[in-house]
């Protein structure tokens, strides 16, 4: 017994370790987004600031229209998760469990585009948005986002552990493909729909290069976006970019402390499963 547990003690000890350079960066972050432009180019520098101060935060919202990129980031990204989670669990419920002419050619399809660079599609999609008129226009930066392939491929894999038998049972009594979808097999998807949820908030949210391309008027930019465009040719206000990924973190947070136990859960099972 006490040999276990001077083992358990000797593996937490390099764990604690690793939390704790893990969590330095973003106690640094928060704390010297509290400090004036005087105290944050200081060498030595300090980690607590000297006097406090939130003008920053207010300076960014107020003088730099962060509550403009903030709104916008949240308004693209909910309408792209949304419709990413949902076609990921359809076209993935489709692919699994559904028996059609060319479903394992799609299927071999999806998994190609996954292994597809993002930059070599950027050019044609690009050219696509051109021919659309769709530049500085929000639909150019949602509508080639409403689908995840790597959902889709997730979902499948789920899809496949769901028992035939339990469909079948529906049918038996009665209930149409999509009231089967949507009122036994979208329960059973809530752990792995959480972390896709997790997943695609986040790589939406932090989204920079498209945006970057199809948004020109700076009212409609994304919060990176407006990140981004706080470093100057000739300065660059640390103290500010730091307050403004202090902001840009919230929402990320929240969507993940939400749904943390069951991603988890679902990050297992696929371990498990797949």
């Amino acid at each position: 017994m006490k040999k276990n547990r001077i083992l358990s003690f000797l593996i937490y000890i390099p764990l604690l370790a690793l939390t704790v350079c893990m969590l330095f960066p973003f106690l640094w972050m928060i704390l010297s987004s509290l400090k004036t432009p005087e105290e944050i180019i200081l060498i030595p520098p300090t980690l607590y600031p000297k006097e406090p101060t939130f003008e920053n935060y207010r300076i960014l919202w107020n003088r730099f229209d962060f509550a403009y990129f903030f709104m916008n980031s949240i308004f693209i990204t909910l309408i792209c998760v949304s419709f990413q989670v949902y076609s990921s669990a359809l076209f993935g419920f489709v692919l699994g469990k559904y028996r059609f002419r060319g479903r394992d050619t799609i299927f071999m399809l999806v998994l190609l585009c996954m292994m597809v660079p993002y930059v070599v599609n950027v050019i044609p999609q690009y050219q696509m948005m051109l021919w659309f008129h769709w530049l500085d226009t929000y639909r150019s930066v949602i509508v080639t986002n409403l689908i995840s392939l790597f959902g889709i491929f997730m979902m499948r894999q789920f899809s496949n552990t769901i028992p035939n038998e339990t469909l079948e049972s529906a049918r038996i009594d009665g209930a149409g493909e999509l009231r089967i979808f949507h009122a036994i097999c979208l329960p059973m998807f809530k752990n792995p729909l959480s972390a896709l949820i997790i997943m695609q908030f986040l790589w939406t949210w932090d989204a920079y290069l498209w945006p970057l391309l199809m948004l020109v008027d700076v009212k409609k930019y994304t919060i990176t976006l407006g990140l981004g465009a706080l470093n100057g040719q000739f300065s660059t206000p640390v103290e500010k970019m730091l307050a403004g990924s202090c902001m840009a973190i919230i929402p990320v947070l929240t969507i993940y402390l939400i749904f943390q136990k069951r991603f988890v859960e679902g990050m297992a099972g696929a371990s498990i499963k797949g």
